[in-house]
């Protein structure tokens, strides 16, 4: 039995609306505490340590802070199915989260340079250009071989987070008309039981 799980979690960062929609699909359940990291560090919630900054989860005495390491972490959880990492193509899904995580990062720096600002400047989108567009190429391809998901014959973490970076570059301005492919993965991820979308932010994929 996994123990309890506690998410320290900010709701605009995108990469706690990763964290939450992989233990969503995943079916687990967890206790939230809102962090709101605009505030000063002594008005922040007991239980988040000097330095971290959500995503943080919590269970027992693992403590974990980076999304794809979460991912991994819910996904060998006894009670969740083995597919969101399956043992057959688990080097193909981690390879996948690899380059997802470190497109989260860029998202999130972007999206602070863009929003968290008082005078936002777009900052150049050059890099998410280049994922989105290795993205599309990788699914355009794995359409044609009969496939419909990045790593593996169903949904896995990889998608979860992958998920994330297509559907919120949009408020970035990164133009995803040219992403075919990927539009019809994300509506089967928008179709899976426990989809949640991120608050406050429509649903363009």
């Amino acid at each position: 039995m996994t123990a309890r799980l506690v998410l320290y979690d900010w709701t605009p960062d995108v990469r706690c609306y990763a964290v939450r929609l992989g233990l969503s699909l995943m079916g687990m359940t967890y206790e939230i505490r809102a962090v709101d990291t605009d505030l000063p560090v002594g008005q922040r919630p007991a239980g988040l340590r000097a330095g971290e900054r959500p995503p943080v989860l919590v269970a027992g005495s693992v403590r974990l802070s980076r999304p794809g390491v979460i991912m991994q972490f819910i996904a060998r959880q006894p009670e969740v199915a083995r597919a969101w990492l399956d043992p057959a193509h688990e080097w193909a899904i981690l390879d996948w989260l690899d380059f997802g995580t470190m497109a989260l990062d860029t998202m999130a720096a972007a999206r602070d340079a863009a929003f968290g600002t008082t005078l936002p400047v777009l900052p150049p989108m050059g890099a998410l250009v280049a994922a989105l567009r290795r993205m599309e190429d990788h699914m355009s391809a794995r359409a044609m071989e009969g496939h419909d998901w990045f790593a593996a014959p169903a949904a896995s973490i990889a998608d979860v987070v992958l998920f994330v970076v297509f559907a919120l570059t949009v408020d970035l301005g990164v133009e995803r008309d040219t992403c075919p492919a990927l539009r019809r993965w994300a509506r089967r991820m928008r179709g899976l039981p426990g989809f949640v979308v991120m608050p406050g932010v429509p649903d363009y994929a």
